[in-house]
């Protein structure tokens, strides 16, 4: 099926036509800016709103205080024992947690008038001992982030083997280091932003908001406003990208939508960049300590690890802190096959912006442990790297494999992969090239990595991990009208990664409509299906999966339309490329206008199990899990003197499965190997022990 065809939805992005949040304008609206801390952990002792009142052009000022009794706290749950809840006020009230917290908003005719009217708001603060790190926070004598925890440790997990299990003194060499990735996050060229607005009449909040979980969304208003979810409609227009921060719940959203109902008057909030990155959501931040085990011959014998992650002052609704710490756990095994595995996790409050999802997540942590020990381990034994990791591959004829971190991998063939991008890449030559250069004095390096990315997990996954917040699955909604035209509506929206196209294609495929007579609704909670959004790579998994049932069931539907216009057995029948053939004149057909105008119209009898018209809802669960791979090769140089990197040649090898639309597949990993690279070399959110 795979196609480079663009779509309609990428032209009005292409003309500069695309409708963002800060491009949508309701007539009498008004616009907040927030007051955030300049202190990582401090008491709120007073704050006087006085001066910033008397601004011009402001309606209101309120405190974190003043909003304490009317909103519900952000309070993801998780279904483990290890787990510690945290409630999150979308304004701090008594005490601030981390340097941007939000403690006051100011309420003007103009963003411009609210920033100047935040100035004058004077907070007097009696600075807290500062957790500034997860080493810090775990220690028996630590400040408490919340006073009313027994510890910081928000979460402690643990899977497979006891670490100090006899299995892990097998093998007859050892190898092992700390691995760090910094706290980093996504920074998509949008920013956050929220415009909410609330009709008293009717009792009815509308939310324009940039995410990627319009559902969820709902459900975290739902419970912090006391609202119904049928009294809220949540709509994601244009999303300039999320990566993954914007998957989580905003506290700015909770509050803009009660403002917008105690005002009775529509409410925006744009956030500046500032703002994105000191309060949006951070990622990573992870200390794993790791130690493999294996024989002189290379075969790997076991793996044992502890990972150590700073998650910041809360739990992020829907994931909670347990997000990195769950998946670094189930990646670390990556795509090798061996027998002994021992992880313990622990997600640690700090005085730090919150943690929430970024492109990978664990599965990031997962290559940069298991490939550093490999190079340890390759240049312990004088064996080459490549061939290393072909040794200890899990090969194709093991499929479906279990990984000795847990979970099932469907499908692949590693060692092919493997050959591809060695083949690819010439790499005997790069280690000439090697040679050569380290001859001159100069540092030319290959990396090599071989990795897994579980993908769409379905509920068996989230409830193992016991994340009560996330429903798991996603729904279709295929609607086709008397003339053949087809509407789809599907719970997964877009964050720019083509979705329109791709869902139009595989309905396209499946029921032989052409693209022109398809139309594809995203990203409203008010027409689209319930269902978890878009995250974890499980659009196409999960909302496709929805899509292709839906269309499994009006196939079905119009052959039985068919057989009763016949009068024939459906069982004679079959739906191919758009139209159903006459079982005994082959000349005589219906195609896919003609079933549609026959389930619409009185004059044409249905069988008593036959509804009139055509449409179909699916609710779709996912398997566990899908498993993606990859083997990325890099020929990089660096500078003795300066430092400087500079990447000579960057191979991969992917294997994405069944690919529907070919330049959309592109885009997704030339755009993950540049936020790999930016990662790698320059992006790092540093934190003093000031928690600035």
């Amino acid at each position: 099926m795979s196609t480079s065809l663009l779509c309609n939805e990428q032209l009005p992005l292409l003309r500069g036509e695309g409708r963002y949040i800060d491009d949508i304008e309701i007539s009498n609206m008004l616009h907040v800016a927030f007051v955030r801390s300049p202190y990582a952990h401090a008491r709120i002792n007073k704050i006087n709103t006085d001066a910033a009142k008397m601004q011009p052009g402001v309606i209101a000022v309120l405190s974190g205080l003043n909003i304490h009794s009317d909103i519900q706290p952000i309070r993801p749950l998780l279904e483990n024992p290890g787990f510690q809840a945290t409630n999150w006020y979308p304004m701090a009230w008594d005490k601030v947690r981390y340097v941007g917290e939000a403690v006051a908003v100011i309420v003007a005719s103009d963003r411009y008038l609210a920033e100047d009217a935040a100035e004058h708001v004077l907070i007097e603060y009696e600075p807290l001992p500062v957790i500034d790190s997860a080493a810090t926070g775990m220690l028996a004598d630590s400040a408490r982030v919340h006073d009313t925890l027994g510890s910081n440790i928000l979460l402690e997990t643990q899977s497979g083997l006891d670490k100090d299990d006899a299995a892990f003194k097998q093998g007859d060499i050892k190898v092992s280091g700390s691995f760090r990735h910094p706290r980093v996050t996504g920074i998509p060229i949008e920013n956050c932003g929220v415009i909410a607005d609330y009709r008293g009449e009717t009792n009815e909040l509308t939310l324009w908001s940039s995410t990627q979980i319009p559902h969820l969304l709902r459900d975290a208003l739902s419970e912090s406003l006391g609202l119904s979810t049928h009294q809220i409609r949540v709509i994601a227009p244009d999303v300039g990208g999320g990566f993954g921060i914007k998957m989580q719940a905003l506290p700015e959203e909770i509050v803009v939508s009660h403002l917008a109902k105690k005002l009775h008057r529509p409410v925006k909030w744009t956030q500046d960049r500032m703002e994105n990155i000191k309060a949006s959501f951070h990622a990573r931040d992870a200390l794993v300590e790791a130690e493999l085990s294996a024989n002189t011959d290379g075969t790997i014998v076991g793996l044992r690890a502890k990972a150590i992650c700073d998650v910041g002052a809360y739990n992020s609704f829907p994931l909670t802190a347990g997000l990195e710490p769950f998946t670094i756990g189930s990646a670390l095994a990556g795509p090798y096959d061996f027998e002994h595995y021992s992880y313990e996790g622990y997600a640690v409050a700090t005085n730090k912006c919150p943690m929430g999802a970024y492109r990978g997540v664990g599965f990031v942590l997962g290559p940069m442990v298991m490939e550093g020990l490999l190079d340890q381990l390759s240049q312990k034994i004088g064996m080459d790297p490549a061939l290393l990791r072909k040794k200890n591959l899990a090969q194709s004829t093991d499929f479906p494999f279990k990984s000795p971190a847990g979970p099932i991998y469907d499908s692949g063939d590693y060692p092919a992969l493997l050959d591809l991008a060695l083949e690819e890449s010439d790499y005997p030559v790069w280690r000439n090239l090697q040679i050569e250069a380290r001859n001159e004095g100069r540092m030319l390096g290959i990396g090599m990595s071989c990795f897994i990315e579980m993908t769409g997990m379905g509920r068996d996954t989230y409830r193992k991990r016991g994340m009560v917040n996330i429903p798991a699955f996603d729904a279709a909604r295929l609607e086709v009208n008397r003339h053949g035209h087809i509407e789809a509506f599907v719970s997964t929206p877009s964050q720019g990664q083509g979705q329109k196209t791709t869902f139009a294609q595989l309905i396209s495929s499946a029921l032989g409509a052409p693209l022109d007579v398809i139309k594809v609704h995203l990203g409203d909670t008010a027409t689209t299906p319930y269902g978890s959004g878009t995250f974890a790579s499980r659009s196409l998994v999960s909302g496709g999966g929805a899509l292709l049932k839906a269309a499994e069931q009006l196939q079905d539907k119009l052959v039985k339309i068919a057989a009763a216009h016949w009068k024939v057995s459906d069982t004679e029948l079959q739906y191919v490329d758009g139209r159903i053939l006459h079982p005994s004149q082959k000349s005589e057909h219906l195609n896919l206008e003609d079933i549609a105008n026959l389930a619409y119209t009185p004059f044409q009898e249905l069988p008593s199990n036959v509804e009139p018209g055509l449409s179909a809802h699916v609710s779709y669960n996912p398997p566990p899990a899908v498993s993606s791979a990859a083997v990325h090769i890099a020929l990089v140089e660096v500078d003795k003197n300066t430092y400087e990197v500079k990447i000579k040649d960057y191979v991969v090898a992917e294997d994405c499965g069944n690919k529907v639309n070919q330049a959309i597949v592109e885009g997704q990993v030339r755009g993950g190997i540049t936020q790999g690279i930016g990662i790698a070399l320059w992006e790092e959110l540093s934190y003093d022990s000031e928690g600035q």
